[in-house]
């Protein structure tokens, strides 16, 4: 991973006031010293938080701090690439929003953003069994800072507070198999097989469903009761529909058998009346088709009619009102209001203006003769409508007589057809009722196989859909498999291995005694991760300082991966030493626990990585730049 590794720069925190507080670091090893609360663990929470922190400000420090502070930033470089990361939390809309290089963007698009730059995939991976159904979470660029920055409150586990199935992933992740893992191709896989479960279960559910209903639904002695199949739905409908064909013929003999054992004088009046009944039937039918078009055409037109009357009788009023105001006459001056005076005029003249009138017909004269011509026009039509309505009146009179005749003729065919059914009727009704019995018993278990058929149906398509998934299956899982078989799990976890015990060795030989336990054994596998001491596993084995010291070396070890091909460890680890580990001050420890990190990252393949690191002294250490923090803050 050379080339891409992560380093923190300058970083600076603005006062409510306006005035900044800043430290910087560089590549390589820095010491952030200070006594108790001078504030060395908040500075590395600000880095932290600068790293893609979705939640805000307030969420991850105290009240104090939020109202003290109102923004801050960080210079990050990736290889020779420096980015300028801001927060300000204090303005509306920038909670959870970061500033890189002055573009504004969603926390967690910097994660994305940052991932890409230090080649690290952003993939999913899942929580426990992959087969559970659970959604996929991505793993986020926070989840791995949890084992790259070990917080102050943080010594008890690799990853403090970090579930298991996540920590797998991530040492997956840094150890650059996980995206061969977790690969498109393995959640299809998985997507898919979930997908058949669901349908082979629902599709189990269904037969056993569908068994119990043709039970409920058919004879206890119908074949297909002992299994819904094609095959024997197929046989039984074919049974019962050549058992309805034999019995409609049986009836018609039946029929056919009484009708010749009436008189055959008797027979040809029947068929006579039959064919007239038929006759005045179809005239009926076509009669009252034919009142009915008549009574529409006839409402129509006396609607019509209305609307003429009611506009003949407005223009009625139109002219009454024409003569009423037409002797009006102009009695006062239009310019002075004054009375106008009775003078002589001539007739051909205007008595107002004194000018000579026109020639051509007053417009009253006009507007009577419009208004007559309009009444007249009416007055045509309104007959012609009430001539319609009277001929239509005399048609459906007409109409309703013939249907009077037809009734009583249907009638007196009627009565003269019953004695001659009553006979047939006589001679048929026992063998006929039987048969329509059992025709309505053998329609009705035709229905049911009906429904039946159908729901067989439903089911041989959740059966293509189940088989349709395995056919997209079995490519899939042979490139899984391929993949799988080619994947070295144990080379990252070996190197991780030889990183952890590389710096147990070199501490003991710094301070004999330190290290008195075996070396640390690591395994990784497709689902999980053992670390071992010994034969124990880590927890059990190591208490006191020597879970201090085994920590230290996870964070050696997985630094020790970035000049590794293939790795996606970012070269940077931030370690918050605890200034009191289980009651043990660890003041004296800090140099030994230190200068393995010095001379790793003073080989050439880590130029540009870096490690922080927090304690109170650091006496005598060279190669390394110091940061001292010397006022002491009241609850920090």
């Amino acid at each position: 991973m050379t080339g891409h590794y992560l380093s923190v720069g300058r970083v600076e925190r603005r006062l409510w006031t306006g005035n900044t507080e800043a430290i910087a670091f560089e590549p390589g090893v820095n010491l952030l010293i200070g006594r108790p609360n001078t504030g060395k663990t908040q500075w590395l929470k600000i880095i932290d938080f600068l790293l893609g922190d979705p939640d805000p400000f307030e969420s991850r420090f105290d009240e104090v701090l939020s109202e003290k502070y109102e923004a801050a930033a960080a210079e990050f470089l990736i290889g020779s690439e420096k980015l300028v990361v801001e927060r300000r939390w204090r303005e509306a809309g920038m909670k959870t929003k970061a500033i890189v290089d002055g573009e504004v963007i969603d926390a967690v698009e910097f994660q994305h953003r940052l991932m890409a730059k230090l080649g690290i995939p952003v993939l999913h991976y899942p929580k426990g069994n992959p087969q559970s159904g659970q959604t996929w979470p991505e793993l986020s660029f926070r989840s791995l800072l949890r084992h790259i920055h070990r917080r102050q409150g943080f010594w008890s586990d690799l990853a403090d507070k970090q579930p298991e199935g996540e920590q797998h992933a991530c040492l997956l992740q840094f150890g650059g198999i996980a995206e061969l893992i977790y690969s498109d191709e393995y959640g299809d896989l998985i997507e898919l097989t979930l997908e058949a479960r669901r349908l082979t279960a629902r599709l189990e559910q269904y037969n056993w469903t569908l068994d119990a209903l043709a039970r409920d639904l058919l004879d206890e002695n119908d074949p297909i009761r002992a299994g819904v199949t094609k095959a024997a739905i197929e046989a039984g409908d074919k049974e019962v529909t050549n058992q309805i064909l034999e019995l409609r013929a049986k009836r018609i003999a039946v029929i056919d058998e009484a009708s010749q054992g009436v008189a055959s004088a008797q027979s040809s009046r029947v068929a006579h009346l039959s064919a007239e009944r038929a006759r005045l039937l179809v005239e009926r039918e076509t009669s009252e088709r034919h009142g009915r078009e008549t009574a529409d055409r006839l409402a129509d037109m006396l609607r019509y009619r209305a609307d003429l009357t009611e506009e003949l009788t407005r223009l009625a009023r139109a002219h009454d009102a024409g003569e009423l105001l037409a002797d009006l006459r102009i009695t006062h001056c239009p310019a002075c209001d004054q009375v106008l005076k009775a003078r002589e005029r001539s007739a051909d003249h205007c008595h107002l203006c004194h000018q000579h009138l026109p020639d051509e017909p007053e417009m009253s004269e006009l507007g009577d003769a419009r208004l007559l011509f309009e009444q007249e026009r009416l007055q045509g039509e309104v007959k012609e409508a009430s001539d319609l309505v009277g001929l239509l009146n005399r048609d459906l009179e007409i109409q309703r007589k013939g249907w009077t005749r037809r009734k009583e003729e249907l009638r007196q065919i009627e009565n003269e057809l019953e004695p001659a059914r009553a006979a047939v009727s006589a001679l048929i009704q026992e063998n006929v009722s039987g048969i329509d019995v059992e025709l309505g018993r053998l329609s009705e278990r035709q229905r049911q196989i009906t429904r039946l058929k159908t729901a067989l149906k439903s089911g041989e398509d959740l059966k293509a859909q189940v088989d349709a998934i395995q056919k997209r299956i079995e490519p899939l899982q042979e490139i899984v498999d391929t993949i799988l078989q080619s994947v070295d799990f144990q080379a990252p976890a070996d190197w991780l291995a030889e990183g952890m015990n590389a710096y147990l060795t070199r501490i003991e030989q710094l301070k004999p005694g330190a290290w008195s336990h075996s070396p640390v054994n690591i395994t990784f596998n497709r689902r999980s991760f053992e670390f071992r001491v010994g034969k124990r596993r880590w927890s059990a084995a190591l208490g006191g300082s020597d879970t201090l010291y085994f920590l230290m070396a996870y964070h050696y070890g997985l630094l020790s991966l970035s000049d590794k091909p293939g790795m996606h460890y970012p070269g940077i680890s931030v370690i918050d030493l605890p200034g009191d580990f289980l009651g043990e001050s660890v003041e004296d420890k800090e140099n030994f626990i230190v200068k393995p990190f010095i001379e790793l990252l003073s080989r050439e393949s880590f130029e540009g990585a870096q490690v922080i690191i927090t304690g109170a002294a650091f006496d005598g250490l060279t190669s390394v730049r110091r940061q001292t923090l010397h006022e002491v803050f009241k609850g920090q």
